[in-house]
């Protein structure tokens, strides 16, 4: 996981989930589990290794939802 601040409370073992605050993907969704935290001395940011919450190689299946931008249909005329 990128650009999480040393600041941040984060410890092995916690569990993530999505905000819902990018507009992307509702609150709520587990993304997975910290495995290991380590702190660089010269970087403003930790590096955290994360166990996804989904194994990857067992899907069948990938559903993907589109949001339509209101703003894609505009064109210089309307």
């Amino acid at each position: 996981m990128n650009y999480v601040l040393k600041t941040s409370d984060i410890q092995a073992g916690d569990t993530l989930v999505t905000s819902g605050l990018g507009g992307v993907f509702p609150k709520g969704l587990p993304v997975g589990t910290v495995l290991d935290i380590k702190e660089p001395s010269d970087e403003f940011f930790m590096d955290i290794k994360i166990k996804p919450s989904v194994d990857f190689s067992k899907l069948e299946e990938l559903l993907v939802i589109l949001v339509e931008d209101p703003l894609s249909n505009y064109t210089k005329e309307d």
